[in-house]
């Protein structure tokens, strides 16, 4: 069964308890709550579960809520974590559990669970929701993107560079092996094949 949202306040009682500064995110990870705060962002998720489930009853245990799971997702592809690390930091961190919408008195999703939700609903939803989340924060000026940075470490290698007289000395013997076959399979041709 779908669900959209948590029916658990983000905010408990616990919560009051703790110093303003853990209770306010970081600036960085409150600019991106803002954008994902969106609920235009869930219409996907409605529109990909119709498509895996016809039936309109819900049916079996409900889902984690698609806003905590695209959350999590943000953050897997922001940091460049694994399923494993992502939810073990997601546990460890008061501002993680808060952007993520996961109160403090819950328990965080185990990575299997997001891992067989992401595979369910397919890899390509969870891009398409980033890029349009990337285009959302271009077109509201949120960020503006940097030059991309490539890592060009050399390692040693032997590589054997290919020079005209070594194309043609390959594709003469794939045309001898290729005559070879048929000569074998024509028993009446008696000329031999020279490579």
């Amino acid at each position: 069964m779908l669900r959209l949202m948590s029916s658990t306040p983000v905010d408990t009682l616990w919560d009051h308890l703790l110093p303003t500064l853990v209770q306010q995110l970081p600036a960085e990870l409150a600019a991106v709550d803002q954008l994902v705060a969106d609920p235009q962002l869930l219409v996907p998720f409605r529109t990909r579960w119709a498509e895996l489930h016809p039936d309109t009853a819900p049916h079996g245990r409900p889902t984690i809520p698609m806003a905590t799971y695209l959350r999590v997702m943000v953050l897997k592809h922001r940091y460049g974590w694994g399923y494993e690390t992502l939810m073990q930091e997601v546990s460890d961190s008061l501002h993680l559990r808060r952007f993520c919408l996961i109160p403090i008195v819950e328990n965080v999703p185990h990575e299997s669970t997001v891992r067989k939700l992401t595979r369910r609903l397919g890899p390509g939803l969870v891009d398409e929701l980033i890029r349009g989340l990337i285009d959302k924060a271009l077109r509201e000026r949120r960020f503006r993107p940097r030059a991309m940075r490539a890592d060009s470490t050399v390692a040693e290698a032997d590589i054997r560079y290919p020079t005209d007289t070594g194309l043609c000395a390959a594709a003469v013997q794939r045309l001898a092996r290729g005559a070879r076959k048929i000569r074998e399979v024509i028993p009446t041709v008696s000329k031999k094949v020279r490579n």
